[in-house]
């Protein structure tokens, strides 16, 4: 299978699903979106169409980038682009696979389930796959789960070597009308290029065409955009087998089945943090200077939307996303923000949770006073889960009973949904109004969940007793939110 000629990437187009290659997607408008079982997979093709066409097509400035987004390329363009590299992007070259190293020496084949992030271990009612669901994929799977874990997983094991973005970013993403205006959404221009990656050197090619050295040390501002979207940290081997069957990941027929791989450990360092452009960046400042640059994470059970503004606003210690930025500056002052987001939320090697949402906001780009509008409402929202989360947990002692972790998961997954009715609010009615019924929601919802996890402890005097102070301390420290700004919330 080759990335470049192959009908690889499934989409939904016009009530149906169907595969289509590179040429096709980039060369013709059509309503399409990508169409996978699972949202990290989905998330992850998404990315590698991104690095593939940021690497063959790369835009020379602003205004190729925004005709990109109204045009398709031509056949021709398209050819010519990839005429030079198609032995880069060949699954099972003899010499060269995609992403992967020839001749692993391994003591026995590791399953090929190992590959798709949160199996067999870190399971939860998050996760829709049971144990042992996948044993055997197609090549379009393998290739597309090769990517996640290289780029976007957290370490597939002790002795083998995280992402360049560390262990489980978070990755934001502008979101078009359909996936071609997606893909070129995300790609940089080479104006963006030379200012954000001045230091980059020799080799442009990717790791597994001019390979890692063992033990080598490598400066990450000097490693370039295209080899860093497809830095393959690992030495990892597919083993495909010659019979077809079902995918057990996408659940369609191939005529070669990938049940294994062979992987060993392989180590290196890298100085720096190479600056990805696909996922906001956090630092603390020493002495007027950055200090543990880091990637955003998910590192909390904290509903997705609580770092909205970090994804999109840059701060003393903080940046968005590099596409983020370039979006701001080069889209017409008329087209919506849509932001997807995605990741997991890891506890060292260990998944806890896939996250993969679409944030459609109703501003336009330049409306920084709408957006800061929309940081003060979710930042009251943020100080009733703190201030509900303390008076629960104070029930929860005093009841002898574990209420916290329900309240939680019913409050995120409550005002998940008042988020995305705000932003459709917004645009029907006056903002202040709507962040007005946005903050008695969230506080309404507050108080329905203290009450429903309280309720089984009222038919004792002494949980009447224990519940009346908490319920009252609760309500005084609602009323005193001031509305929409920053609150400590304990």
């Amino acid at each position: 299978m080759n990335l470049l000629d192959d009908p690889w990437i499934p989409v939904h187009e016009h009530g149906a699903t169907r595969d289509i290659d590179l040429a096709s997607l980039l060369t013709q408008n059509a309503p399409r979106t990508l169409s996978l079982p699972r949202d990290d997979m989905e998330s992850a093709a998404l990315q590698l169409l991104i690095a593939l066409t940021q690497t063959l097509f790369t835009p020379a400035d602003g205004a190729a980038y925004r005709r990109r987004l109204r045009t398709p390329l031509t056949r021709a363009e398209y050819q010519a682009a990839v005429r030079d590299y198609r032995h880069w992007f060949a699954l099972f070259h003899p010499h060269t696979p995609f992403m992967q190293t020839r001749g692993v020496n391994a003591a026995e084949p590791t399953p090929i389930q190992k590959l798709f992030v949160g199996l067999p271990a870190g399971i939860t009612p998050t996760f829709i796959n049971p144990v042992d669901a996948i044993r055997a994929v197609c090549p379009r799977c393998a290739a597309i789960a090769l990517f996640n874990q290289a780029t976007s997983a957290p370490s597939i094991g002790g002795g083998f070597k995280n992402p360049l973005r560390g262990n489980g970013p978070i990755t934001t993403l502008l979101a078009g009308r359909d996936l071609r205006e997606t893909i070129w959404l995300n790609v940089l221009t080479q104006d963006t290029i030379r200012q954000h990656y001045p230091q980059a050197t020799a080799p442009v090619t990717p790791t597994w065409i001019d390979p890692l050295r063992r033990q080598a040390t490598y400066r990450a501002p000097e490693i370039g955009l295209s080899r860093g979207l497809f830095w393959q940290p690992l030495h990892v081997e597919l083993l495909p087998t010659a019979a077809g069957g079902r995918c057990e990941a996408c659940q369609g027929d191939s005529p070669h089945l990938i049940p294994a791989f062979n992987k060993a450990p392989f180590t290196f360092n890298v100085e720096g943090l190479w600056l990805h452009p696909h996922s906001p960046r956090q630092w603390e400042l020493h002495q007027g200077a950055p200090t543990r640059v880091r990637y955003r994470t998910f590192n909390s059970s904290a509903p997705t939307w609580h770092q909205l503004n970090h994804y999109l606003l840059a701060g003393s210690t903080e940046q968005p996303a590099l596409v983020v930025q370039q979006g701001q500056a080069q889209l017409p002052e008329s087209l919506p923000i849509r932001l997807l987001v995605s990741g997991y939320r890891t506890r060292q090697s260990l998944v806890l949770e896939r996250r993969h949402e679409l944030f459609t906001l109703p501003l336009l780009w330049p409306d920084q006073a709408g957006i800061r509008q929309l940081e003060a409402g979710l930042t009251f929202a943020l100080a009733v889960r703190q201030i509900l989360r303390g008076q629960v947990f104070y029930a929860s002692k005093q009841l002898g009973a574990p209420l916290l972790t329900a309240v939680e998961q019913q409050f995120d997954n409550g005002s998940r949904n008042l988020v995305h009715a705000l932003f459709t609010e917004m645009t029907r009615r006056e903002r202040q109004q709507a962040m007005l019924a946005f903050n008695d929601a969230v506080i309404r919802l507050a108080y329905a969940l203290f009450e429903q996890a309280v309720h089984p402890y009222h038919h004792t005097v002494r949980g009447i007793a224990a519940c009346a102070p908490i319920r009252a301390n609760l309500r005084r420290k609602l009323a005193a939110l001031p509305p929409g700004e920053p609150h400590a919330g304990r």
